[in-house]
C-alpha cells in the first residue's frame, strides 16, 4: 500500500495532536537511520576494468538496501482494554520516484475475548506470535500483499504461556495466470497458516506452517510451470535453564524451510537455519552466529563471531566482527577453494544518549564468486559513517 507524503504528514499530525487525550493507550516507537556509504568493488583482483566505486546515502546497521530507514510503530489499546490496533510504517527510499515512499509493513485491528484467552486480529497482518524473531532473518508466514484474519487461543489453565492459532488469508506470491479456472474456497483454505508457541521458565518454542495452493505460482515469473511449489515452515527456540547458572548467557536458534513436499524440490526447496550463543555482562558482549543455508544442490556454512566492549559506561563501543562462509554442495563455484567468502568488519560507535548514536565502520570482503579460469576473487570494501535514533 502506497501513501503520498502529504497524506502521511496529515495523518501523523492528526495522531500527534490527539495523543494527549489518550496518552496512556497509545504507544509510539520507531527508529531513524541513515548515513554516507562508500563502496569499492573489484572483480578478479588486478583487473582495473572491473573497478566499480560508488558513494550514496545508506546505513549498514540493519536499515535496508535504500537510503536509510524511518520506521514508525503504533500500538493503540482502547480504554476498555479489549480492542486496539497495531501498525508499522516503513520508509527506506527517501526520494520522489513513483516506486519510493513509505509503506505499511502491517496494519491490523485486534480484539481480546474470554479473559484474554482468545485474540482476533483483522487487517494487513504482521507482528506474528509465531515468527522467527531475528536476528539474521525475520520471517512471518502470514505476511502477504493482502489482508487476513488471525485467531489465537491462549488457554489460562495450561502452565506457562501457550498460544495456538490459525490464519485465514490469501496468496503470498503472484497469482498463476495459466490456470483454466477461477480461484475457489479450497484455494483460499489452502493458503492458510497454523501456528503455535509455548514458553515457560525453561525454554521457548514456536513454529508456524503455511499451506500452498495451485493458485499461488511464484515460479511463474521464471517461466516455469510448477503447480505444487511446496509448503513453508518457520521456527524459533530459546533456552532459559542455563541462565540460572550463567545469567548473562543466551542461546537460541531459528530458521525456515521453503518448498516442503514440492513436485520440483531441485528448484523450489530451500532452508536457512541459525544458531546463536551470546554472553553479555555489563562490560562487553561476545556473540557467535552459526548458519546453514541449503538448497537441492548447495550447502553453505556460515560463522560470524563478534566482540564489543563498553568504554566509559557505554559511551564509546568498538566492535570487531568476522564473517566466514563456505559452500560444501555439489554446485560449488570454485571446488578447491577454502571459502566462499571471508569478511572483516571493525567499527566504532559513540552513544550520545540512550537511543542516539553515531558510528564509523570499515568492511572488507574477499569472495570466490566466478570460478575458473583465472583468479576467482572479488574484493569489496565499504566505509559507512552513519547515525541512528531509536525512540
Amino acid at each position: 500500500m502506497k501513501i503520498s507524503f502529504a497524506i502521511l504528514s496529515a495523518m501523523l499530525l492528526t495522531i500527534l495532536v490527539s495523543v494527549p487525550s489518550f496518552a496512556q493507550e497509545l504507544l509510539i516507537s520507531g527508529e531513524a537511520k541513515s548515513g554516507i556509504l562508500w563502496e569499492r568493488v573489484e572483480d578478479r583482483l588486478g583487473n582495473s576494468d572491473s573497478l566499480k566505486e560508488t558513494v550514496r546515502l545508506g546505513s549498514l546497521d540493519d536499515a535496508g538496501p535504500g537510503d536509510g530507514r524511518f520506521r514508525l510503530n503504533l500500538d493503540y489499546t482502547a480504554a476498555s482494554g479489549n480492542v486496539g490496533f497495531r501498525a508499522r510504517l516503513n520508509w527506506e527510499n527517501f526520494n520522489n520516484l513513483p516506486t519510493a515512499g513509505p509503506h505499511w509493513s502491517y496494519a491490523f485491528g485486534w480484539g481480546n475475548f474470554f479473559n484474554d484467552q482468545l485474540t482476533l486480529s483483522v487487517g494487513k497482518l504482521g507482528a506474528s506470535p509465531w515468527g522467527t524473531g531475528g536476528p539474521e532473518m525475520y520471517r512471518e508466514l502470514e505476511v502477504s500483499l493482502f489482508g487476513g484474519m488471525r485467531l489465537e487461543w491462549k488457554p489460562n489453565f495450561v502452565p506457562g504461556e501457550l498460544n495456538i492459532g490459525f490464519v485465514l488469508n490469501w496468496i503470498n506470491d503472484v497469482q498463476d495466470g495459466g490456470l483454466d479456472r477461477d480461484p475457489n474456497f479450497i484455494d483460499l483454505l489452502s493458503e492458510s497458516v497454523v501456528g503455535a508457541s509455548y514458553k515457560n521458565d525453561w525454554f521457548l518454542a514456536r513454529a508456524a506452517y503455511r499451506f500452498d495452493s495451485e493458485i499461488d505460482d511464484g515460479t511463474g515469473r521464471s517461466g516455469l510451470d510448477i503447480k505444487k511449489e511446496g509448503t513453508d515452515l518457520v521456527y524459533r527456540l530459546e533456552e532459559y535453564a542455563l541462565r540460572r547458572v550463567l545469567p548473562n548467557l543466551s542461546l537460541w536458534a531459528l530458521g525456515e524451510f521453503k518448498g516442503i513436499g514440492s513436485e520440483a524440490p531441485e528448484i523450489t526447496f530451500m532452508t536457512r537455519n541459525w544458531f546463536f550463543a551470546q554472553y553479555a555482562p555489563a562490560q562487553y558482549t561476545a556473540l557467535l552466529r552459526l548458519g546453514i543455508d541449503a538448497t537441492y544442490s548447495r550447502l553453505i556454512l556460515h560463522a560470524r563471531p563478534s566482540f564489543s566492549y563498553n568504554f566509559f559506561g557505554g559511551l564509546l563501543v568498538p566492535t570487531l566482527r568476522f564473517d566466514f562462509a563456505n559452500d560444501l554442495g555439489d554446485a560449488k563455484i570454485w571446488p578447491d577453494s577454502a571459502y566462499s567468502y571471508v569478511a572483516f568488519d571493525p567499527q566504532i560507535q559513540v552513544n550520545f544518549a540512550p537511543g542516539a548514536y553515531v558510528a564509523l565502520s570499515y568492511y572488507y570482503r574477499l569472495e570466490n564468486k566466478f570460478g575458473p579460469p583465472g583468479p576467482p576473487e572479488q574484493q569489496t570494501q565499504r566505509i559507512n559513517l552513519r547515525a541512528g535514533i531509536t525512540f
